[in-house]
């Protein structure tokens, strides 16, 4: 779930709850000032009919007259003791209201009416209104206004959802930053003085340092590859003519040929991890069948004197890439396969599937270790295959398998 998302779920919960403590708190003083101005108009009532019957043995016909032509419904009644002597109203109560009740002053509640009772001597009265009305009006109000809460929580989810937009809309561009920092994207600039825009200041300056220094251990894997290469070239050379020209024991003189040619082969891999890794791509269109054709010549000799069986299988794999960058990682492939295969045959595959463009090299060695940290050629090749926009496949079954996807040449018409 993203931020912005989350900050829009906790703005709807808060503002709902806020909403629905204040229906419900505003649910509350609604109906108690509604019972109390009904209390106050059952108590004039009942007043008014206490006092008539303490004046007379009986209710003028003008006050039944006028607690018929209320406007809201009522009944009144009249006891002595517990012995009901007078009724009147718009409606006639049979609620068996009992002594203790009679006893009382004030309001209660009962059967859905609510009763005021005022006493005095052996005379009480009560007037009753039913709640019904009441009930629904305070219902009405809940139905009109749970609605507009959850819209107005809604509302205010959304409103959270575009402000939480924009101010994590820095950190979105540094993520991206961050992201496609092999591809060297810009680090973008960020304005305010929020928290957001503090911390997407603090991760860009982060980002930048990495990024100098970066750059700066790959100018020094260039400067150290060119440096060692050419004196490395230079003794091979002096190693090939010395032994041409017999000065030197041939055994020893094989002996440094190989340790220059391992020496030339480190820098020729260090140069081309920091050209992969700093994305200096050199792209041309090509086909993955003339590389492996190639290799296959080149390293045949190194495969007859190991005693193994190199074969070919390749078929026209159009692509565009960097000559030199993917001619070293087919050479590291190869070069490993030779090296760590005993016995049986190495084969070298080309081909298009799946609209991708590919290389194989499959062996019948022991296959790579579990656990075993990675060299620096298959760094390399996995250097190489993401900066050129592709994927390396490793399988093994009875051997290793090893392959370098790339995407295919289209031709712009």
């Amino acid at each position: 779930m993203s931020l912005r998302l989350r900050l829009a779920l906790i703005a709807f919960s808060l503002t709902l709850l806020g909403l629905g403590l204040g229906l419900f708190s505003t649910y509350q003083v609604l109906e108690r000032s509604s019972l109390a101005e009904l209390d106050q108009e059952l108590r004039f009532q009942a007043g008014v009919v206490l006092r008539a019957a303490l004046e007379s043995q009986s209710i003028p016909d003008e006050i039944a007259d006028e607690l018929t032509q209320s406007n809201r419904p009522n009944s009144a009644q009249v006891y002595r003791g517990s012995q009901k002597i007078w009724e009147g109203g718009t409606f006639s109560s049979d609620l068996p209201f009992d002594a203790q009740m009679l006893g009382r002053q004030g309001p209660s509640e009962v059967g859905g009416l609510r009763v005021y009772t005022l006493s005095r001597g052996d005379l009480s009265v009560q007037v009753s209104a039913p709640l019904g009305l009441l009930r629904e009006t305070l219902g009405r109000f809940v139905e009109v206004a749970v609605p507009i809460a959850l819209l107005l929580a809604l509302f205010s989810a959304g409103l959270a959802y575009l402000a939480a937009t924009l101010a994590v809309r820095p950190l979105e561009r540094l993520a991206h930053a961050a992201a496609h920092f092999e591809q060297g994207v810009a680090i973008p600039s960020t304005s305010g003085q929020d928290e957001a825009a503090t911390l997407a200041r603090s991760f860009a300056n982060l980002m930048g340092r990495l990024k100098e220094q970066r750059e700066r251990e790959q100018q020094f894997l260039a400067y150290a590859a060119h440096e060692l290469r050419t004196p490395l070239s230079a003794f091979r050379a002096s190693l090939e003519a010395a032994r041409l020209r017999g000065q030197m024991p041939s055994e020893q003189l094989s002996r440094l040929h190989r340790e220059a040619l391992r020496l030339e082969t480190l820098a020729q891999n260090l140069l081309a991890l920091s050209r992969a890794e700093s994305g200096e791509v050199r792209g041309q269109p090509l086909d993955l069948a003339d590389m492996v054709f190639e290799a296959f010549d080149r390293f045949q000799p190194l495969a007859l004197e190991r005693g193994l069986e190199l074969c070919l299988e390749a078929y026209p794999a159009p692509t565009y890439a960097d000559v030199g960058l993917l001619e070293q990682a087919l050479n590291n492939l190869v070069h490993n396969a030779l090296r760590y295969t005993a016995k049986g045959s190495v084969t070298l595959k080309s081909g298009l599937e799946d609209g991708w463009a590919w290389l194989e090299v499959t062996d019948t060695g022991p296959g790579f270790r579990k656990g075993a940290p990675e060299g620096l050629g298959l760094r390399v090749v996995r250097a190489v295959a993401q900066a050129l926009g592709g994927e390396l496949i490793i399988k093994q079954h009875q051997g290793s398998q090893v392959r370098l996807r790339l995407p295919p040449h289209r031709r712009v018409i």
